[in-house]
């Protein structure tokens, strides 16, 4: 499971109970996370990275309340917002109180199972994404399965402050939002992020753009008052504008990859061609701190077309190592190969000197030549990391190879 430390954990919130409105905090255990006080008991959203977390939140959380733990909602079911669970029944067991109720939408299950069977590619993921030793990820996921799923909404509470759960899928298919009709408050759960959606990670499966949209546009028709985001400040004006627009960002990046699809071009020319709107994208919640709007461009592309990027070469390819081989035994001036490629690299051109570089850092062996080009590499994507707004290309930069 992730660390717990904040400081090597995007994830992690503040740590410290934020009071939204009366009986409405946010916890910090990932993200915002969310305890809300009902008649029948707290709601807690997102129980963190570990149980070891819990305690001391719980503390913090007890110098507002004293309210039993009722009900644990999976915001999704991504596990390191799920993984404090344990934490959470063994506090109720040690008080006395009942056992809380762990609720989530029914998708979670089925990605639970996906979890459990790709276990180690997770842990891989994750290794690279969060730049963690492979040490730090349970080889077998400790999950805790819900009690009680919903598919399109359940409302929890017979009494008293009325607590509405809504499927908001978005990042993923099992995305609870949390709706407060009385007081319009709104958890935007892994919906609203308060940074340009996270759609088209690298490594992650694929997301639909369009879905996000839509899910945006119906939690904006609820006229929120109050926006909680999963992460970032609570919006307290304006809530249901940004998620307008947001949704409007993505449709507008789904029409445009799509018309250069019609044109027959590829992703690595979109990616390219495309001239941002700024009243669109130059906007503080589409910041590019997490995911990126490529990363977008290219869940678009994939969402229509296949995995062939058009290059013959690429259709049945050699091994990876072998085709490495032949081009670096190709190149007969190796360190003219080196020399040019740190040429492009002092002109500023450092995308540029990867790609000349890998003629030869792909290839193994130990010869003083393909070490030089592994050096020469490691540098290069030491200098993109550093003018890499979105935090898992940094990630994924440091940890090239």
């Amino acid at each position: 499971m992730l660390t717990t430390k904040p400081e090597d954990n995007p994830l992690l919130g503040s740590r410290e109970v934020h009071t939204v409105a009366p009986g409405v905090r946010t916890l910090g255990l990932q993200g915002n996370s969310l305890a809300v006080e009902t008649d029948q008991g707290l709601l807690v959203v997102d129980s963190g990275p570990a149980p070891a977390v819990v305690p001391e939140a719980l503390d913090r959380l007890r110098e507002h309340t004293d309210q039993p733990v009722r009900w644990i909602v999976y915001s999704h079911g991504h596990l390191g917002y799920n993984y404090g669970v344990p934490g959470f029944l063994d506090a109720a067991a040690e008080r006395g109180h009942p056992r809380p109720t762990v609720v989530a939408h029914e998708n979670v299950v089925r990605r639970y199972r996906r979890y459990l069977e790709t276990a180690g590619l997770q842990n891989h993921i994750n290794t690279r994404q969060f730049r963690r030793r492979s040490e730090a990820f349970p080889a077998v996921p400790p999950l805790t399965f819900p009690d009680t799923t919903y598919r399109e909404s359940l409302t929890l509470g017979s009494t008293g402050r009325t607590v509405r759960l809504l499927w908001a899928p978005s990042e993923t298919d099992d995305v609870t939002a949390v709706w407060l009709p009385e007081e319009r408050i709104l958890y935007g759960s892994a919906a609203v992020i308060n940074g340009i959606p996270n759609i088209g990670t690298p490594m992650r499966t694929m997301r639909d753009t369009v879905r996000w949209a839509d899910t945006l546009d119906r939690l904006a028709a609820l006229e929120p008052a109050v926006v909680i985001p999963e992460f970032g400040p609570v919006i307290r004006e304006g809530g249901a504008e940004q998620l307008t627009a947001t949704a409007a960002a993505l449709r507008w990046l789904r029409a445009a990859v799509v018309e250069r699809l019609n044109e027959g071009r590829c992703a690595d020319d979109i990616v390219h061609d495309l001239d941002y709107p700024p009243e669109l994208f130059d906007v503080p919640w589409m910041r590019e701190t997490y995911g990126h709007r490529e990363y977008i461009v290219r869940d678009i592309v994939r969402s229509e077309t296949g995995w062939w990027d058009g290059n013959p070469t690429t259709l049945h390819p050699s091994r990876p190592a072998d085709a490495a081989v032949a081009r670096a035994d190709a190149v007969t001036d190796k360190q003219a190969v080196l020399d040019h490629a740190a040429r492009l690299r002092d002109a500023g051109r450092v995308q540029e000197a990867l790609h000349v570089v890998d003629l030869l850092a792909l290839a193994p062996g130990d010869t003083p030549e393909i070490e030089a080009a592994r050096t020469l590499k490691r540098e290069l994507c030491a200098l993109r990391a550093k003018d890499a707004t979105s935090y898992v290309s940094r990630s994924f930069y440091r940890t090239a190879d």
